[in-house]
């Protein structure tokens, strides 16, 4: 049969190209060149001014040094806590016994010495609180624990608690802590005990203590300033420098990545290390204006630099932000500027260039840093190119690859949907500067890693962790749309049965992970806490102890215990409940976020936008607002007019741009846009803002909805008083679940459309939006078992096909580099599928699949002495990967040949191909599969020239899996769709010779 019908489109550059190249519904944005809007989001004055408000900024500015690291926790003032109970003896017995016990020399002294106990009955409590307020800083902590002694509620009795923890038995904190308890209500204790499972159940800032780096960020910045003092002193005594230093920070999501990256820079680079730029590479746009906002906080000089699309994909965008320009306080740096006649704009070029260009104008103009960044905030594409450039720069240059420290935040987002984004990273792993950070929730430890993660030169390799102990509650729910209703699903509710709840447990970091979806309720069951009251032993100080305490007791539940609990669990709070659509089971006070495909056109749906009579009335409503508001800001530009008649320089100045700073319109409580804003957007959007839904997706996103939504990212709920937030919805695609961190965010809802394309990674970062307890709810019990069961929700029969297919993948590499006998290899692999109980037809197809794999980075774990096919990282382009596969071919395409005789062997063998390039099982952990994902066609193609494949099978394949696309809408068609245009092809050309045979 001819092909010259059938053409192929090959990559033409490593990045892919901006369109995505799976289903062209789920969009996977790692970053485009900066519009004038991103910029605007980035300086934006009230942005950055929440930000230097927040908690987070003021943490910056205070944190102090880990408590691993302190001689000893912080001591009371014994003095004033001792005259502060002894003068209050008398009003209550409990002041009495705090005195006499906590103090019991004081107290004897006060008794018998006559002039001590004149001079404490000349005091009151307030004038000793007052004294140590006085006393600022040195008297904050013991104020703190005072106050917790006098109110004793339900966060105050969890404080003692800790003081208590801290100093030990026998101390003042432990022994005020239990009679402050023996004085307290069963009501306030049965609301400690509740409140002990809480996030906010922490010490530090948290709690209103001093601000204290974890011991992740203290072992990090120590790493990182031994591995550039060990360089330093090689350069300077001409010695052999130590191996590259890259690091695995292994933290759950929303543990402060971004704060610990500013952290390196604040407290170890700017003061030790001037001369090393920190590369942070951005997973999106979202979180390079996120990343911006904070280094405008922090007045870090810092560029931008982003992939220019405008091009072929090779051209980038370098960028100096207007916050680190000297121009208005140095009238020299504004002469240059004409004197080297700079540039309008930039422009777009190579990496090199624009780095120099960007550094030699930063250099003339006199900018903060004089021509050379503390930060690059980089997309992914381009943090590739910048770091192939920085591995081949002169030694003297600025951004040479020893004077980089790589801060790749969430280095493993996309690579399971996207080829072109697992080719990039690869990339960027293999030229890896001499210091980096993969900061990931997900990535896991180096040695359970693929080989490519590694690179291809040697360095010293390790991972620093922080156990996710102290998560946010996240209590699972799934929604039905049939019965409307929302059914809670407990961490036991989870499992299909005990030995699933068994294996699960051996696992290394699920059970620690499931921790997090236990209620107070669940949490008090397995402690054997039963109100009203309880003892004062039973208070676990902060959540992460409190989860180390249950940990051991729900990996050992007996059979016994796990069907008891898993009944009373489904029963009373954990009972379905009826909703009044899925509206009401959003948010109420704080912000819900949801994932889908499509946010707009999700959100209008949420806002009521199939409500078309109900809509309509709104849109009235709204145009006569809008109406309104324009006649008065008219008229009110009309008044300023004539009242500075006078002044023609004023009324010049008074033009149109007059009437966008007068006209507000209020869209709901504490949301106002401007008139001229709102009359460039569309109708339908500004009722969709007026219920408190916004929206945000890779590209396409109106600039007022999107400013909007920036602003909601910052909402924190404890300013808002028990108001709503104005947008109390949030709906985000794929991209965006990355650069969305909003501390407001107390309910998660993920659609199954997207829901059912992501891998466990993805699921856990979208659980990882939660910055507070709250609710996630998903469409699905599959996808929710996926996100909180992870690769361990797979059926132990699939265990059985993993392991049966290493077991051929194996076989297959054993004879590869000999000389080839392939009935005699056939025959062994019969025998082998005989001895293991499996088919043959299962056994040929993942001989087929082995011989893909040869064209990916080798798999963790292969035994020794085997020859070694694969390459050393993954393939940039369709075009090289399909070379590879034809050299395979041509040596293992005869034993392909001899196995898979059957059409439905054959069969058998695509929809194995079709597992390794969405990565579903048995390939879950074989992430480069996904290469071959946007090469389906041509792969196919391959694979029938070389006669593995016959055109009936090809196409009765793609008949089967569309009707069972019919039967099951859900099913993940992003191989089928790539696939598509061979088959299609393979069927036009069936039919033309079928009609030529009749003519």
């Amino acid at each position: 049969m001819s092909d010259e019908g059938y053409s192929t489109d090959e990559d033409a550059h490593i990045g892919g190209d901006a369109d995505p190249v799976m289903d062209p519904t789920l969009s996977v944005d790692v970053g485009s060149g900066l519009s004038s809007h991103d910029w605007a989001d980035i300086d934006n004055s009230d942005l950055v001014a929440k930000v230097r408000g927040s908690a987070g900024f003021r943490i910056m500015r205070e944190i102090q040094p880990w408590d691993g690291a302190l001689d000893a926790p912080p001591a009371l003032l014994a003095n004033k806590v001792f005259e502060f109970f002894y003068v209050q003896r008398k009003e209550a017995d409990m002041w009495k016994t705090l005195a006499k016990e906590c103090f019991p020399e004081k107290y004897e002294e006060a008794s018998n010495d006559k002039a001590e106990k004149k001079r404490l009955q000349s005091l009151w409590a307030q004038a000793v609180l007052d004294e140590v307020k006085a006393m600022r800083d040195y008297g904050k902590h013991t104020l703190r624990w005072i106050t917790a002694v006098v109110e004793a509620q339900a966060p105050d009795h969890l404080f003692l608690r800790r003081e208590a923890l801290k100093h030990g038995p026998g101390s003042v904190e432990e022994k005020a802590a239990k009679i402050v308890w023996d004085q307290t209500s069963n009501r306030i204790k049965d609301q400690v005990f509740e409140a002990m499972h809480h996030w906010t159940n922490k010490g530090g800032a948290q709690s209103g203590g001093t601000a204290r780096m974890y011991k992740h960020q203290h072992e990090l910045l120590a790493e990182l300033d031994k591995h550039y003092e060990a360089n330093a002193r090689a350069a300077e005594n001409d010695t052999k420098p130590p191996l590259p230093l890259h690091v695995i920070l292994s933290t759950p999501t929303g543990s402060g990545k971004t704060f610990t990256a500013l952290m390196v820079h604040l407290r170890l680079l700017k003061v030790k290390h001037p001369n090393v730029i920190l590369v942070y590479s951005v997973p999106t746009k979202q979180v390079l204006k996120r990343v911006g906002q904070e280094c405008e906080a922090h007045a870090a000089p810092y560029w931008t630099a982003a992939r220019d699309h405008s091009g072929d994909g090779t051209l980038h965008q370098v960028r100096r932000p207007y916050s680190i320009r000297d121009k208005a306080r140095n009238r020299k740096a504004m002469r240059a500027k004409a004197a080297i006649g700079e540039k309008l704009s930039a422009g777009s070029g190579t990496i090199e260039q624009q780095l120099e260009y960007a550094a030699d104008v930063g250099y003339k103009l006199k900018d903060r840093g004089a021509g050379k960044p503390d930060i690059i905030i980089a997309d992914l594409n381009t943090t590739a190119s910048l770091l192939k450039a920085a591995a081949s720069a002169p030694e003297g240059s600025f951004y040479h690859k020893n004077n980089l420290l790589l801060y790749f935040d969430e280095p493993n987002m996309g690579i399971h949907l996207d080829p072109n984004v697992l080719g990039v990273v690869s990339t960027i792993q293999s030229n890896m500067p001499i210091a980096a950070v993969l900061a990931s929730a997900t990535l896991g430890p180096w040695e359970g890693l693929e080989q490519w993660w590694r690179g291809p030169v040697p360095a010293r390799q390790i991972t620093i962790s922080l156990e996710p102990y102290d998560l946010p509650m996240s209590t699972l729910n799934v929604w039905s749309e049939e019965k409307s209703s929302l059914a809670p699903i407990s961490p036991l509710g989870i499992f299909d049965n005990y030995v699933e709840f068994q294996r699960i447990m051996q696992d290394v970091r699920m059970p620690t992970l499931l921790l997090r979806h236990l209620t107070s309720r669940q949490g008090n069951d397995l402690m054997g806490i039963k109100g009203p009251g309880g003892d004062w032993d039973k208070i676990q100080g902060d959540v992460k102890s409190l989860r180390l305490a249950v940990e051991p007791i729900f990996k050992g539940l007996s059979y016994e215990d796990f069907t008891r609990l898993k009944k009373e669990w489904a029963t009373g709070e954990g009972a379905p409940k009826k909703q009044d659509g899925i509206r009401s089971a959003l948010s109420k006070e704080g912000v819900t976020m949801v994932g889908c495909i499509d946010p707009r056109k999700v959100a209008m749906i949420l806002a009521g936008y199939l409500d078309r009579e109900e809509w309509t009335k709104d849109v009235h409503k709204l145009n006569n607002k809008l109406k309104e508001a324009e006649r008065m800001m008219k008229e009110s530009a009309k008044a300023e007019k004539k009242a500075k008649k006078k002044d023609e320089e004023e009324e010049a100045q008074m033009g149109d741009d007059t009437e966008g700073q007068i006209g507000l319109i209020t869209l709901r409580p504490m949301l106002k846009v401007s008139v001229a804003e709102a009359l460039e957007s569309d109708i339908d959007t500004l009722v969709m803002l007026s219920k408190g839904i916004a929206y945000a997706c890779g590209s396409g996103t109106d600039p007022m909805v999107k400013r909007l939504y920036n602003q909601a990212l910052l909402t924190v709920p404890d300013s808002l008083k028990g108001r709503a937030p104005p947008l109390n919805v949030l709906v985000v695609d794929y991209s965006s679940i990355y650069g969305t961190d909003c501390p407001a965010v107390d309910t998660l809802l993920l659609q199954e459309d997207l829901g059912r394309l992501l891998a466990w990674e993805d699921l856990q970062q979208f659980l990882g939006r939660l910055r507070r307890d709250g609710t996630a709810i998903f469409y699905s019990m599959r996808t929710l078992r996926r996100a909180a069961l992870g690769p361990g929700a797979e059926a132990e029969a699939d265990k059985e096909q993993i392991e049966y297919q290493r077991e051929v993948e194996v076989a297959m590499l054993g004879f590869q580099d000999k000389e080839r006998d392939e009935a005699a290899e056939a025959e062994s692999l019969l025998k082998l599928a005989e001895s293991k109980g499996r088919s043959a037809s299962e056994t040929g197809a993942f001989a087929t699949t082995a011989v893909l794999s040869f064209c990916i980075p080798a798999p963790a774990g292969l035994p020794a002495g085997l020859a070694s096919p694969h390459p050393a990282e993954v393939t940039g382009t369709d075009k090289e990967l399909l070379a590879a596969l034809g050299k395979h071919l041509k040596t293992n395409g005869e034993l392909l040949e001899a196995l898979l005789k059957k059409r439905s062997d054959q069969i058998k063998a695509i929809d194995k191909i079709e597992a390794l390039a969405l990565s579903a099982s048995p390939f879950v952990n074989r992430t480069g599969g996904v290469r071959f994902l946007s090469a389906a066609a041509q792969t196919l193609k391959l694979l029938y020239d070389a006669d593995v494949f016959s055109e009936e099978a090809v196409i009765a394949w793609g008949q089967a899996k569309e009707a069972a696309v019919k039967l099951d809408p859900d099913i993940d068609v992003r191989f089928l769709e790539k696939a598509k245009p061979f088959i299609n092809w393979l069927e036009e050309e069936s039919e033309s010779e079928e009609e030529s045979d009749e003519e």
